[in-house]
Order: C-alpha cells, then sequence, then structure tokens
C-alpha cells in the first residue's frame, strides 16, 4: 500500500475565498473531479514539504504569491483501486500583496475562478468537492 500527500490552500481575501473550477480533462485524460469548484492545491513531491508545497501550487495554479498561516484541515481515504492512502491538508494563507491580485489559469487544469463569501452563491447545479463543504460557510443553500 503507498500513501500520497496532498496539500490545498484556503485563501480568504477581503472576506471572500477563492474557489477554482477544474477541468474535466487534464493533459489528456479525464480530470478528478472534473468541473467541480475546488480550491489550489496538489501533490507534495518528493523531499518537499507540505507548507512549501501549497506555496507552489497555488502559484502554479492561480499566480499568486501566499503565505502559509496554519493547518485548518486534515482528513484520509484509502482507494482501494489504486491501493493507495490519500492524505489532504488544508492550510489557511494570505496573499502577500493583496493590492496585486491577478488571478492566472492553466486551462489545462482550471476553466473558472470565483471569490465567494459562502457556498450557497453557487447555483444548485454547480459541484463543489465535498471537503469544501466543512471549510467554506453555506449560508442559503443546501448541500446535497
Amino acid at each position: 500500500m503507498g500513501h500520497r500527500l496532498i496539500a490545498h490552500g484556503l485563501i480568504n481575501l477581503s472576506g471572500n475565498y477563492l474557489v477554482i473550477k477544474r477541468s474535466k480533462i487534464k493533459r489528456g485524460i479525464m480530470n478528478v473531479y472534473p468541473e467541480f469548484w475546488d480550491i489550489p492545491g496538489g501533490r507534495v513531491e518528493s523531499n518537499e514539504l507540505p507548507r512549501a508545497a501549497v506555496v507552489r501550487e497555488v502559484k502554479e495554479e492561480t499566480n499568486l504569491v501566499v503565505r502559509v498561516k496554519k493547518i485548518i484541515y486534515e482528513d484520509s481515504q484509502f482507494d482501494k483501486g489504486r491501493d493507495l492512502v490519500f492524505t489532504r491538508l488544508v492550510y489557511e494563507c494570505k496573499v502577500v500583496q493583496e493590492n496585486a491580485v491577478n488571478i492566472l489559469l492553466d486551462p489545462e487544469e482550471h476553466t473558472d475562478f470565483y471569490f465567494l463569501s459562502s457556498l450557497g452563491e453557487l447555483t444548485e447545479k454547480e459541484k463543489v468537492v465535498p471537503y469544501l463543504k466543512e471549510l467554506i460557510p453555506n449560508k442559503g443553500r443546501m448541500m446535497v
């Protein structure tokens, strides 16, 4: 059995959380959680600390430079088909230069971004990765 560590950054800018929409196809294959709203993050590389991975992933996925504040969430799941344990760490992050926010997405990975104060701002048809329900308030919408 193997183990894969994933690190994400929750970015709150002036009371609004940055979410990014995952592409349907990523580099020629079906993406994990295709067309779901998520937050920046990804795999922690060999010999890389999770905090460094968050900074790298946020920069690669959004063009933002962030400072990691603290860990705010952890979960682990076993994928029988791949014989892998996936552990996700989510860190609260602060944008280093809030006055110079310029989001640039890689269309191979993400197709849209949005700053929201609550998951209730998304329409009923919008899909959200499950762990975001634990991290972002949900005023005005029932999640299924």
